[in-house]
């Protein structure tokens, strides 16, 4: 099963004068579960050109199409390591608890809004403090 990772990111309002913390949840997957993910699909784009098969006409093109499509697809999900999932915190403007849905492929920064007041809100990763003078001429 596929580990979370938990990182600390920011829930910031549309003016930007009122953040909050927020934690963001990611799925890492190791290798052995990268090639189950890749043989899934696999399979499920072969099934989809053996079902295809007795659809006269059409088989032409969605058999050899399924086919090469299983490969393909298979790669793309064995080549994905960390998919994110959700981001939960607390709203900046109404302090309501607010757990958003991310999709696998986004990346932050990432406007949205709040499930529960509606207002504008951004997630970003939290801004590490300014290297000193003395670590940035070394």
């Amino acid at each position: 099963m596929a580990q979370t990772k938990i990182e600390a990111v920011v829930f910031q309002n549309s003016t930007g004068d009122k953040t909050t913390d927020a934690q963001l949840h990611t799925k890492v997957f190791d290798n052995k579960e990268s090639i189950i993910r890749a043989l899934k699909r696999l399979g499920l784009f072969w099934l989809l050109a053996l079902a295809s098969l007795p659809i006269i006409g059409a088989h032409w093109v969605l058999v050899p199409g399924f086919f090469i499509a299983g490969p393909i697809a298979a790669i793309m999900a064995y080549n994905v390591r960390e998919m994110l999932d959700k981001a939960s915190g607390v709203c900046p403007e109404c302090r309501e608890s607010i757990e958003i849905k991310m999709e696998p492929k986004e990346l932050l920064p990432k406007w949205t809004y709040c499930p529960q007041c509606n207002n504008s809100l951004h997630i970003r990763h939290v801004q590490q403090a300014p290297a000193s003078v003395e670590q940035a001429q070394e």
